[in-house]
Parts: structure tokens; C-alpha cells; sequence
């Protein structure tokens, strides 16, 4: 068993408009980052509800808003995940302001590995979230859609943190791979495809160099394998790499 000096954390992901958007001459409401810190390695990714005046800023402010919860969190020692959840509310509400809360509505997924290396995976609202690992065995985290595609919870509607999906893991293993990935990604992975498509992205992307990898991901997402699907695209992995010579 590898241990956590063997490998390193590995972030990057990509975000472009969809045909929808393009042809209405919109912006892309989509957002993702990804962050390292003292509070260990994040990943994010937020999509705005199209029907809200402030969707873009909403799933901005909804990267920006984890960034900020995270900090004082991790500080405290074993905090529950539930006051990670809430302070993520509480920073949303705040950088969205002056714009009204149900008009910034946003889903939101986060993927964290703290310094003690202990995982946690969140989702709120539509999208996807899973861990391809090592022997490659996938783990879904399954959020409840409600009704149609539009009708999904986020920030904004969501008042308790009993709405968020969550789940927690010891570690993230060496050659395991998390994936966070928005509407215009998800609903197009079914069964297998989740999996072997974590994989792809990890073997065919993760090696290059990030200003490489984003204009390759970027080529792939616009020419997405789903020629009519029109949502925005959004993506992120966070990918617990091991030396080559330890995957012998």
C-alpha cells in the first residue's frame, strides 16, 4: 500500500457554453475551480439555474463561496460536515448579494481531501458526482432529481443541509479519481460509461501540462460525442496520482 508521500493530489477540470447558449448569445452559467491550501485540495463545480436573472453569478459565487467555507472549517478539528454545509449557505448568500437569493439559484458539488487526508464528497442539486478507484470499481453519489431537468434543488432553495448528498472516506487511493460534473456532462453518462470515462480523463489528460490539458479538454467538451445536446459543459477531476514505477 502506497502511502500518502508516495502519491500527490492532482486537480483540473474545464467549463464551456453550450449550443443553447451560443446560438441566444448567453453566457456560459456553468462554473468550476479548483484550490489548494492550507485546508488541503478542493474541487468544485456549480450550475446556474438557467431561468434565474443571476444564474451566472450564482454558480460563481457557489465556487467561491466552498473556497471560503473550507478555510475556517478545516481549522477546527473535527468539525462536522454539516457546519461545512452551512457556512457554504452563509458565504453564497453573502457574495451574492445584492441580487436575491431565489434569483442566483445554483447547484453545487464539491470534492475536498483535508490534510489529514480523509475525503468528502457533497452534492446538491442535478449533476454528477463519483470515485472511480484503483481497481476500477465505481462509487456514484445519488442525488434525487426532482421532476424535470429544471426542477432540481440548489442554492437558493435548498433550508437544510439534510438536502445535500454526501459521503466521507478515509483516504482518496493512490490511482482513484473523483469526478464532479455538471447536467450537460452527466446526462450523458449511464452505467459503464461513468466509469470508463473517469478513466480516460485521468489517462489521457492527466499527464499533460495544465496550459496543454485545458486546451485539449475544451476541444473535447465542444465537440461533445451528443452533437444536440445544448447545455453549458462542465467538468472537474481530482486524481490521487502515484509514480509510475509504484504502478508497475
Amino acid at each position: 500500500m502506497l502511502s500518502p508521500s508516495q502519491s500527490r493530489l492532482v486537480w483540473f477540470g474545464a467549463s464551456v457554453r453550450g449550443r443553447s447558449h451560443i446560438q441566444q448569445n448567453r453566457p456560459n452559467e456553468d462554473a468550476w475551480t479548483g484550490t489548494t491550501g492550507s485546508f488541503g485540495t478542493a474541487i468544485v463545480v456549480s450550475d446556474g439555474m438557467g431561468s434565474k436573472p443571476n444564474a451566472r453569478i450564482g454558480s460563481q459565487m457557489a465556487c467561491r463561496a466552498v473556497k471560503d467555507a473550507l478555510k475556517p472549517w478545516a481549522k477546527s478539528e473535527n468539525a462536522p460536515t454539516a457546519t461545512l454545509l452551512r457556512l457554504v449557505h452563509l458565504f453564497w448568500g453573502l457574495r451574492v448579494l445584492p441580487a436575491r437569493e431565489e434569483d442566483s439559484v445554483a447547484t453545487c458539488l464539491f470534492a475536498v481531501v483535508i490534510p489529514s487526508g480523509e475525503l468528502t464528497i457533497a452534492q446538491l442539486g442535478d449533476g454528477i458526482a463519483a470515485i472511480r478507484y484503483g481497481d476500477g470499481s465505481l462509487e456514484i453519489l445519488q442525488g434525487e432529481r426532482q421532476g424535470f431537468t429544471n426542477q432540481t434543488t440548489g442554492l437558493g432553495i435548498a433550508k437544510t443541509t439534510k438536502d445535500w448528498t454526501v459521503i466521507t472516506k478515509p483516504r482518496l487511493s493512490p490511482n482513484s479519481a473523483v469526478l464532479l460534473a455538471t447536467d450537460g456532462i452527466a446526462d450523458d453518462l449511464v452505467g459503464d460509461r461513468i466509469g470508463d470515462f473517469i478513466h480516460t480523463l485521468v489517462t489521457d489528460f492527466g499527464a499533460m501540462v495544465p496550459s496543454e490539458r485545458r486546451y485539449a479538454l475544451h476541444h473535447e467538451l465542444r465537440n461533445w460525442a451528443t452533437p444536440k445536446h445544448l447545455d453549458d459543459k462542465t467538468l472537474a477531476v481530482l486524481w490521487c496520482e502515484c509514480p509510475k514505477d509504484d504502478q508497475k
